[in-house]
């Protein structure tokens, strides 16, 4: 272990993972838009609300598809560049666990804009391409599928994290990757707690459908799969108008 090659990958990977380039692209492109009034909804009773994170939904929302998935790949290539090269150049060494790690958190808690950043999926997914390229693309295959069956698409966003820890395991059998697929969505239901709390919400009020609504139409990711699941018609046909 370099303990000194470890802190300057966590100070990096923190400060890096901080750049929101939903807010910087959102800038260059139309400086007139707030991502805060993005992410906010109106509920059918007329109640405003808002979605947690600012990342790359929330620029697709307010600069439409093709921005949306720009912000997610320059999510993604923040981490995955500095990860693959600190796991090329050490690979003997936890350097690019620790970068990646830590980009994540400075991602969804950015020390740049008050620690109000995104919910991290870009940002892990562009760390996994570098660590465990096969089976980041299992895992987000296998968790949209059993998404799709159990006939709620939205669990998609979790789903896939328990499928990753178990490809690791048969794959590679390494303890510091297994650790760290375990540790993922730990920061990312974190991330999530303020959406967590809105849907206990609409759940003591009954209004779990109109929840679902709002979920399904925040991000272009959710908008595709309600698209998909109704092709495989597992999605219920009062759904469908959603």
């Amino acid at each position: 272990m370099n303990i000194s090659l470890d802190l300057i990958a966590v100070i990096a990977g923190y400060l890096i993972g901080a750049v929101s380039f939903a807010r910087l692209t959102v800038k260059l492109i139309n400086p007139k838009v707030s991502l805060d009034k993005a992410r906010t909804f109106n509920s059918e009773s007329g109640e405003t609300g808002s979605i947690s994170g600012i990342g790359a939904s929330t620029a697709s929302i307010a600069l439409g598809t093709k921005y949306g998935f720009l912000v997610t790949f320059l999510d993604m290539l923040k981490v995955f560049i500095p990860t693959l090269t600190l796991r090329a150049m050490y690979p003997n060494d936890s350097a690019y666990l620790l970068y990646s790690f830590f980009a994540i958190i400075g991602h969804n808690w950015p020390v740049y804009y008050r620690f109000q950043g995104g919910r991290g999926l870009s940002a892990m997914l562009g760390s996994l391409m570098a660590v465990e390229p096969i089976g980041a693309i299992l895992a987000v295959i296998l968790g949209t599928l059993t998404a799709i069956l159990i006939n709620y698409p939205p669990s998609s966003l979790i789903l896939w994290f328990p499928f990753l820890t178990l490809i690791i395991w048969f794959m590679r059998h390494d303890i510091a990757l297994i650790v760290y697929s375990i540790a993922l969505p730990i920061l990312f239901i974190l991330a999530e707690i303020p959406d967590i709390r809105l849907a206990r919400q609409y759940q003591r009020q009954g209004r779990m459908d109109e929840y679902n609504h709002i979920i399904l139409n925040s991000s272009s990711q959710m908008r595709g799969m309600k698209r998909l699941a109704g092709i495989l018609r597992f999605w219920e046909k009062k759904k469908e108008n959603l």
